[in-house]
């Protein structure tokens, strides 16, 4: 989902936890936990799963949609 549709879901409580992992390639992803379970990733307008270079950058994605609190997930 795009940060747009990602910041609608965080305004009516659908999103319950932000967490930033390794991406497959290399770099960092950023996915949402939703209320009914399941992981929602951050995706450009074409779907494509986002990557950062690093884990601060990630970080600051989650919090533009609106989280205080981020989780890191451990590379191993």
């Amino acid at each position: 989902m795009t940060l747009t549709e990602l910041k609608h879901l965080y305004a009516h409580q659908d999103l319950v936890e932000a967490l930033v992992e390794p991406s497959i390639n290399s770099g960092y992803i950023v996915e949402f936990r939703h209320r009914r379970g399941g992981l929602v990733p951050l995706t450009d307008i074409c779907g494509s799963e986002q990557c950062y270079g690093d884990v601060d950058s990630a970080t600051q994605q989650a919090f533009e949609v609106g989280f205080q609190q981020v989780r890191i997930a451990d590379e191993y």
